[in-house]
């Protein structure tokens, strides 16, 4: 049975949350971040269901990419929109579940209009993180510098 990518069905919410619980424990430096996700999932549900695309493989989810469009970017003024979030099952990393759903994630915002995909990847993200985007043309125009005040 081929990989299929759709929009998001309720009965896949548990699941994807699932698969983004699993994925973290891989970064236990993240404290917080699977209350970020609800509230973005919460968000992107409310806001632009059709932004949550689903990779599923013979019936079941194994994959899935959070989507945004947002307007016209800061600096360049052109349509953009934002991978906000993107989790893969454990035992299909390395399978180019993930190069799919980007694809699709391009191809979701390129039908909206929209000029340029931006993301985000924490510092702690693996090298095989970083190859997908720069393989796949992307390239860092900036970087987000924080600096705690406890």
């Amino acid at each position: 049975m081929p990989l299929i990518v759709r929009r998001l069905k309720v009965m896949d919410l548990p699941v994807i949350e699932t698969l983004e619980s699993e994925s973290s424990r891989r970064h236990p430096q993240r404290a917080g971040w699977m209350e970020h996700f609800r509230k973005l999932m919460e968000v992107a549900t409310s806001e632009e269901p059709e932004g949550v695309l689903v990779a599923e493989y013979d019936g079941r989810v194994i994959g899935a990419a959070v989507v945004k469009t947002l307007g016209e970017h800061p600096y360049t003024g052109a349509k953009f929109g934002e991978l906000q979030a993107l989790t893969i099952a454990p035992g299909w990393r390395g399978q180019g579940i993930d190069a799919r759903l980007v694809r699709e994630a391009e191809a979701y915002l390129k039908a909206r209009g929209c000029e340029t995909l931006v993301t985000r990847l924490p510092a702690d993200a693996g090298a095989e993180d970083s190859a997908l985007f720069k393989g796949a043309g992307y390239k860092v125009v900036g970087w987000e510098l924080e600096r705690s005040l406890k």
